[in-house]
């Protein structure tokens, strides 16, 4: 069994460090984060290691890694960071949960997450550091390009992502359509056309309704 270091000590840390304990082959050894943000000596039981000695405590000899940092930069702190374990010596891991569909021949590349319920069709490709979300779609012959994360969002057939995009909750991208690198799609958005690099696009939320709920449909008690 290959121990683990995750980087990181927030929600998405402490959901990596529930996934990899109960669903796959890794034992996680300890928690690391850059020095001047680390708030405490353990997290979850385990013990956090400055990055900046990490090598020094943890040989990448006996430990992979994985940075489990979520979207700060669109996701560019959490690909530096890979870049970072990678040069210090650390091999970089992956996981696939056990229940996401996937077909037989899919490789996970480094630090890529794929979670329960995702289902990536055939032939779907991801890049390195991808992060896919429960409920996310990504369709036939479609591919994400490196240090994009997706949301629960679907990603229709034979559609190309550029790096670094987010794909939020609920989003929709048609299919055999482009999307730019380092765009954001927010929770709920329709892309129906290419889009070009660095682009936002917002979904429409909900308006409340000017009936209150102890008269809409009878919900009086």
């Amino acid at each position: 069994m290959r121990r683990l270091i995750l980087f990181g000590c927030g929600n998405f840390a402490r959901m990596a460090h529930h996934f990899f304990v109960h669903d796959s082959e890794y034992e996680v050894a300890a928690f690391t984060v850059d020095g001047a943000l680390q708030e405490a000596d353990t997290f979850l039981g385990l013990p956090v290691v400055p990055f900046e000695e990490v090598v020094e405590r943890l040989d990448p000899q006996g430990h992979d890694l994985f940075v489990a940092a979520g979207l700060r930069e669109v996701n560019r702190r959490r690909a530096a960071k890979v870049r970072e374990a990678r040069e210090a010596g650390y091999s970089i891991a992956s996981y696939v949960s056990s229940r996401a569909v996937v077909s037989e021949d899919f490789r996970a590349r480094e630090n890529t997450w794929v979670m329960e319920t995702a289902h990536l069709h055939p032939t779907a490709e991801l890049g390195r550091n991808c992060i896919v979300w429960s409920r996310s779609t990504i369709g036939f012959n479609s591919s994400l390009a490196d240090d994009c994360w997706v949301s629960g969002g679907l990603v229709g057939e034979s559609v190309t992502v550029g790096e670094g995009t987010f794909i939020g909750l609920g989003a929709t991208i048609a299919s055999f359509t482009a999307v730019g690198a380092r765009n954001v799609i927010g929770a709920g958005a329709l892309i129906l056309k290419d889009t070009a690099d660095e682009q936002v696009f917002r979904g429409t939320a909900s308006e409340a309704s000017a009936v209150p709920s102890s008269r809409f449909l009878g919900f009086n008690g």
